[in-house]
């Protein structure tokens, strides 16, 4: 009876440490794929000369470049360097943006830019949806007079042409990022 009592201990030691092995390795594993936390305020920067780099480190590997003048988020500033959400997380240096003023970047917008068209031209439009009177492309500057849902009243300011220019109509401002 003593040795079947033992052999239950051992049995029931064997599976506590058998469960204790395959917990552990899952408590660990959460908390290392938790999303890495920015304790830092977000600030809304301009990347004004592309094309600009994202580094993963400052002066750092090269991880993806900014082609088109783009507003893109900045978090805090070490050594001229800010973070950025931009390609995932990376660095890019102060020289390559202009910060925006807090109230700037969350009430009003002066200049847009045409951005994310991967093939044709983003249509200036006469009526919101309406018949097509001219084409932007990516980088393609506009400022914005009207907003009514998705669709921006616009005015061309530097265009796909010179008789683009100064065009007003409306287009789909999801292909717009504004600073």
């Amino acid at each position: 009876m003593l040795k079947k009592i033992q052999a239950y201990k051992i049995k029931g030691l064997a599976n506590l440490a058998l469960m204790a092995a395959i917990a552990v390795p899952a408590v660990t594993v959460s908390f290392f794929t938790a999303p890495i936390a920015i304790a830092q305020s977000t600030r809304k920067a301009v990347v004004f000369n592309p094309p600009s780099n994202i580094r993963s480190v400052p002066n750092g590997q090269i991880i993806c470049s900014v082609q088109s003048k783009t507003t893109i988020n900045v978090y805090g500033q070490n050594n001229g360097w800010y973070k950025t959400d931009y390609c995932g997380q990376g660095y890019i240096h102060q020289s390559q943006v202009s910060l925006q003023q807090t109230s700037q970047a969350q009430y009003s917008s002066s200049f847009c830019d045409v951005i994310n068209i991967s093939q044709g031209q983003l249509a200036l439009r006469f009526t919101p949806n309406g018949e097509s009177r001219a084409g932007l492309n990516n980088g393609n500057t506009v400022r914005p007079l009207q907003q009514q849902g998705v669709w921006s009243y616009v005015q061309v300011v530097q265009g796909s042409s010179s008789p683009v220019n100064g065009l007003k109509g409306w287009v789909n401002s999801n292909y717009l990022t504004c600073y």
